[in-house]
């Protein structure tokens, strides 16, 4: 056995000569097991191995007795020991999540802190062709796609699975032959969760009255899974450039990235697919989007018009923009204008995250940016910074406009324009910031000049 996972980790590149590895060990078998492998290898493959227990609080004193366990027999082979602990139905409490899934999450915290803090290479978890097993027909009962077909991998990053090709009955048995003598989580023996019941109830089922080699063929499914989603994946990879664009965020924000329509009708069916899931976690989202969200997302943006949407998860929006689909937080694209400000001449005038500097000037400057704007001073009325508002218009070289029909002729998405700052005089708009300026008030003779720059108030601090 020890030989057999030091092949697997050979082919898959899990862990190299001189390498620290932190084995995560609850005193089970899986991890008593793949720790003692470990160790076995230590001296041959010139290892580091630091053993990291969490104990998690929901046994009382059986879990404290795991701890002690775990150290003990970690300090007694001369390997360096860490134990972490939370109150776990504490925080799932508090948290408001499942026991599983709060256990799962302060468990990797603590695990992650250990291999931060002693600089470790890997961290090795005990995960086994069973749990493979497990994992995929969860998926498959939930109606997963290629990707999570794949299910779990030898390596994901610095995460390890070195037991991935060992059944759990060849880790008993293991266990036996070493003279190991694991811990038992009582936890386990109940259905109480989807993956207990899989294993416990549905998995022996089907070996019984379907395949006796399911687990072999749900492993075997995984790893075909894993071949074709990473083939998709660099195909989507050599679209992704001309797909994928960046427009140039507002001074409230960062850039924003959204797929370009042309280029996405052109994709086969499967990496549309792909696609939309990608920009979804581009957008910040690491949970993955149904199925159904998937395609009511497509449809949207195959056959949607300029300003239709549709509300995702977690609090995000879909939107189509001129052939551009984005994902919005719902807030941000349901955001609202702030109240109109005088502006102040000379002066500072605020108007939500921007800030407008006004000054008079006897000549224009050599250069103005887009940020600034320049108008014969002084207007009929008070200058006001502003949102828009009905009845906006604009005096153009080819006439009068309304502000709707400048929008809609510069292509300005709809969710961006309730936060473009305006410069207006009564509801004639002077200039849309970073946009459109008007022909009005046009600089002539030796009129005073009032110079306008506009920039966002958190760009202030950050250069401040």
């Amino acid at each position: 056995m020890v030989e057999r996972v030091a092949q697997f980790m050979r082919s898959h590149g899990l862990l190299q000569a001189g390498s620290h590895v932190v084995a995560a060990c609850s005193g089970g078998a899986d991890s008593l097991a793949l720790l003692d492998i470990l160790l076995a290898l230590r001296k041959k493959l010139s290892l580091t191995v630091t053993v990291a227990h969490f104990e998690h609080g929901i046994r009382g004193g059986e879990s404290r007795a795991d701890a002690a366990f775990v150290e003990a027999f970690a300090r007694a082979r001369g390997a360096s020991f860490q134990l972490g602990s939370e109150d776990v139905p504490a925080y799932a409490k508090r948290k408001q999540m499942s026991l599983e899934l709060a256990a799962r999450e302060c468990r990797y915290a603590f695990l992650w802190q250990v291999v931060e803090g002693s600089g470790a290479d890997a961290l090795a978890t005990a995960h086994h062709a069973d749990d493979q097993a497990e994992t995929v027909l969860m998926r498959i009962l939930r109606g997963t796609g290629i990707d999570g077909l794949a299910a779990m991998r030898p390596r994901n990053g610095r995460h390890i699975r070195p037991l991935l090709a060992v059944t759990r009955a060849e880790i008993e048995a293991y266990c036996r032959e070493r003279g190991l003598a694991p811990r038992h989580d009582a936890t386990n023996d109940s259905a109480d969760c989807m993956r207990n019941a899989l294993r416990l109830d549905v998995l022996p089922y089907l070996r019984a009255h379907a395949n006796p080699a399911v687990s072999h063929a749900l492993c075997q499914l995984a790893e075909i899974a894993e071949a074709e989603n990473d083939c998709l994946d660099a195909m989507l990879d050599q679209a992704w450039p001309g797909l994928l664009k960046t427009r140039d965020g507002q001074a409230d924000g960062p850039a924003k990235k959204y797929l370009w329509h042309t280029p996405f009708c052109a994709l086969p069916l499967a990496l549309q697919r792909r696609a939309l899931r990608r920009l979804w976690r581009t957008a910040g989202e690491e949970q993955d989007l149904a199925f159904a969200h998937v395609e009511a997302l497509r449809m949207l943006f195959l056959t949607g018009k300029t300003g239709s949407g549709l509300d995702l998860p977690h609090g995000r929006r879909a939107e189509v923009s001129y052939g551009r689909l984005l994902i919005l937080p719902r807030r941000l694209a349901a955001e609202k204008a702030p109240a109109p400000a005088s502006v102040r001449v000379p002066g500072v005038t605020i108007w939500g995250k921007w800030k407008l500097m006004a000054s008079l000037l006897a000549a224009p400057p050599e250069r103005i940016g887009s940020d600034a704007f320049c108008l014969a001073a002084p207007p009929p009325e008070g200058l006001c910074l502003r949102g828009r508002m009905a009845g906006d218009f604009m005096r153009l070289a080819s006439g009068r406009k309304k502000l709707k029909e400048v929008w809609i002729d510069d292509k300005i998405p709809r969710e961006e324009r309730s936060r473009i700052p305006l410069l207006a005089v009564g509801r004639e708009v002077l200039w849309i910031a970073g946009h459109r300026r008007s022909a009005a008030y046009q600089l002539a003779g030796n009129v005073p000049i009032v110079y306008c720059r506009v920039t966002s108030r958190e760009q202030n601090e950050h250069d401040g």
